[in-house]
């Protein structure tokens, strides 16, 4: 099936059920003694998500989307010590924070509708990628899954409406809210984001 043909609410509901297999691995005893208030409120962010959704498609299709890309962000606890990502989760957000350094849209030209589906198809990718060999434990899990939601409802917006860039503010949000919460060694690299910069 293609990434692009699932409904947002639906793909939320399937990431979420792929969190008691999959893509989930048995946490660290270590781990497991902190697991448990991200993972609530995670969990309670996607399904609020879901049941929005499901309302704005029932009540207003044409607003679904925009209540769609409302992302908020998944709530980093004071205390939270940034999760280790694996190699899968650093490669994928590496390729979808070149995906979106393609969308600048502050330059002398923004990008054409071309480019912009393209670098959505490029985000959906490195989802796709991400969802099939990432393996973390629970509670990262479930907050990677709700911030991959809120790129898939991006991406699906960017598709609908190539010149409306509020998707890619969203987008780079929730790159934001993922680099609060994991320690990955490639956030603000500025190879990973598209900028060679001075080496």
């Amino acid at each position: 099936m293609n990434i692009e043909q699932i409904p947002l609410a639906l793909a939320l509901a399937v990431a979420l059920a792929g969190l008691g297999s999959g893509c989930a691995r048995d946490p660290d005893p270590a781990e497991a003694a902190d697991t448990g208030a991200v993972a609530q409120v995670a969990h309670a962010d996607a399904a609020a998500q879901v049941a929005a959704n499901d309302h704005a498609e029932r009540q207003d299709p044409e607003h679904a989307d925009a209540v769609a890309i409302a992302g908020r962000d998944v709530a980093v606890a004071d205390h939270h010590v940034p999760w280790a990502p694996d190699a899968p989760l650093i490669e994928g957000m590496s390729r979808v924070r070149a995906a979106l350094a393609g969308l600048e849209h502050d330059g002398p030209a923004p990008p054409g509708k071309a480019t912009v589906v393209a670098r959505a198809a490029d985000v959906d990718a490195a989802i796709g990628y991400m969802f099939e060999n990432c393996a973390l434990a629970p509670e990262p899990d479930a907050a990677l899954h709700a911030i991959l939601a809120r790129l898939m409802a991006g991406t699906r917006a960017l598709r609908g409406d190539p010149a409306d860039f509020a998707p890619v503010f969203d987008m780079e949000a929730a790159v934001g809210n993922y680099e609060q919460l994991f320690e990955d060694p490639n956030a603000g690299d500025d190879a990973a984001s598209g900028d060679d910069g001075p080496s």
